[in-house]
């Protein structure tokens, strides 16, 4: 055999770590690209859940078409075994650990989860362009730098920070979620808000082939991190618990995609739940409201359909909030060709958010008349020239933290009609008239009726005040208005439970209670100007094809631009 020259002797060698290179980065993907359960390492604690599904009023549902829930027997325990139950029971959301249990039990549970249309979902439809606004946009900085928000967000904000080298995760630095978080954004990251499960409601997801971060990420949370799991019969993939700082996740791969959330009842309500993709947008954010979980029983007879869906486009660029989406529907077709100016007069312009349409509510409608309005929906015959208006208002106040909802009904022609509406009222004290007898008004408070009546009597401000005026004109040729203030609302709810009063301690009190006092002054101060500092986001528009829904266009109101 004729032996190799210097030359094909480190030709030779070039090639075999060529080869070798390119194995090893095969094995590489092959073992990241693995299933999630091959991921887990071998000893982690796994429990079986039969999943029970459960409507507000704690009532089982049939779980035949669910892709989460059972309709097996719920798992029987014994004297000395006794049975494991977790979820939505009570104010329990973990398995008690209060109960022993000899160590070869049967690992099984059954977890009880409270079903509810997802509330809301963000589309990060191009996720380059929102964090390249999120990373150049000084009010975000300081919004996220205001102490207020610190200390809201205490535990979040500490869990996002933890950095790699502490969760010992070989081949990572810097801070881990917040990578896994920005890696998301960037891979089609869809972040859902469960209102059944509160604070603990959040979940998001994204595309596993789309992100960048995966194949380091899902290994050092399913084979480091994570301390327990859990195992859903109908689900091909387990889910994992881990705690990251202050911060318990539950995460899991479902259909291409990764989804991590707070709390384990939210995450299998969300998969459990359609939540159809807004389709067709540019925007780089969109924000889809789903109003089947909010006025369920409504839909069918308004929109025709079970689901209808609201859709914001965030344009993400200065003074442009975008544009807010209708689905036609059957009530499209009623609206009149004018909007009743004391609707929009009668709304308080710092309300947490308002809705007014050109709908005429006639006040001589019978029993027989809601009977066929509820099976056929609303008539198909054009509505007549003059002017109509419905209005709704939602707003929040520390008499009202949890919310209260305002009703203005217009009826120029029938200035008598306010008998009519009043009927529909339990309390009669609820309802008042307005604009000699015009406008009638209805609130779920006090509070809320007052603020109505002072807004119609121009003894305060209503959004024809918005720009000291000069709004007035956009509003009053709309069909359609909306509004959300996110700022004055969100400062009642975030200062509710006695936060927000202000008890000034004086020199005699004990040195605890003046010191706490400062602290809630301090505090309120800052949450003053960060919601202080938050546009109004308008939208108005009208119809101009039926079958086309309705497109709203955006405009950003300065809550410190009225008179």
């Amino acid at each position: 055999m004729e032996p190799l020259t210097p030359a094909k002797r480190l030709t030779a060698i070039a090639a075999g770590i060529v080869l070798a290179a390119g194995a090893s980065v095969a094995l590489y993907q092959h073992l990241t690209k693995q299933p999630l359960a091959k991921l887990v390492r071998a000893d982690l604690p796994l429990l079986d859940l039969t999943v029970k599904l459960r409507d507000a009023a704690r009532n089982d549902l049939d779980a035949n078409d669910s892709l989460v829930g059972s309709n097996d027997e719920v798992p029987a325990g014994d004297e000395r075994c006794p049975a494991l139950t977790g979820g939505d029971i009570g104010s329990a959301t973990a398995v008690d650990v209060s109960i022993k249990r000899p160590a070869d039990c049967p690992r099984r549970a059954a977890w009880y989860v409270r079903k509810h249309p997802v509330a809301f979902t963000l589309y990060f439809n191009r996720g380059d362009a929102f964090l390249n606004w999120w990373d150049n946009q000084a009010e975000v900085r300081q919004m996220v730098e205001n102490r207020f928000v610190k200390g809201l967000f205490f535990g979040l904000l500490q869990s996002l920070h933890v950095k790699a080298e502490q969760l010992n995760l070989q081949g990572m630095q810097g801070d881990f979620l917040l990578q896994v978080l920005r890696d998301a954004v960037n891979a089609n990251a869809e972040l859902h808000y469960d209102m059944a499960h509160g604070s603990q409601g959040w979940v998001i997801s994204y595309r596993r082939s789309a992100s960048g971060l995966a194949d380091q990420a899902l290994p050092a949370l399913a084979g480091v991190l994570a301390s327990s799991g859990y195992r859903v019969a109908k689900l091909p993939e387990p889910i994992l618990e881990a705690r990251i700082g202050l911060q318990k996740l539950f995460f899991t791969e479902f259909r291409g995609r990764i989804y991590l959330a707070q709390s384990l009842e939210a995450l299998l309500n969300v998969l459990d739940s359609t939540v159809p993709e807004p389709g067709g947008s540019d925007a780089p954010l969109s924000l889809a409201l789903r109003s089947e979980a909010f006025v369920a029983n409504l839909l069918p007879v308004f929109a025709g359909a079970e689901t209808y869906p609201l859709r914001w486009d965030f344009a993400l660029t200065a003074g442009e909030p975008g544009a807010l989406h209708l689905p036609a529907a059957a009530w499209q077709g009623q609206l009149h060709s004018r909007l009743f100016e004391g609707v929009v007069a009668s709304i308080p312009h710092d309300a947490f958010a308002g809705f007014a349409a050109s709908l005429a509510l006639p006040p001589d409608l019978t029993a027989e008349d809601w009977r066929k309005l509820a099976a056929a929906g609303p008539s198909a015959n054009p509505p007549g020239p003059e002017a109509a208006g419905i209005g709704l208002v939602w707003d929040f106040s520390p008499d009202d933290p949890s919310g209260a909802i305002g009703v203005v009904v217009a009826n120029p022609g029938q200035p008598q009609a306010s008998a009519a509406y009043a009927q529909y009222l339990k309390n009669p004290d609820l309802g008042a008239e307005c604009a000699g007898g015009s406008l009638f008004l209805a609130a779920s408070s006090p509070n809320l009726l007052t603020r109505m009546k002072d807004a119609c009597n121009k003894q305060s401000l209503s959004p024809l005040d918005w720009q000291r005026g000069v709004e007035k004109t956009r509003l009053r040729d709309a069909q359609l208005i909306a509004f959300v203030n996110p700022g004055a609302a969100t400062r009642e709810l975030f200062l509710a439970g006695g936060a927000g009063a202000n008890q000034d301690a004086n020199e005699f009190a004990p040195r605890w209670q003046q010191d706490y006092e400062a602290a809630k002054a301090a505090m309120r101060q800052d949450g003053d100007k960060l919601f202080a500092s938050l546009p109004i986001l308008s939208y108005a528009g009208r119809i101009t094809e039926p079958s086309a829904g309705a497109t709203l266009t955006g405009k950003l109101i300065a809550q410190t631009a009225s008179p």
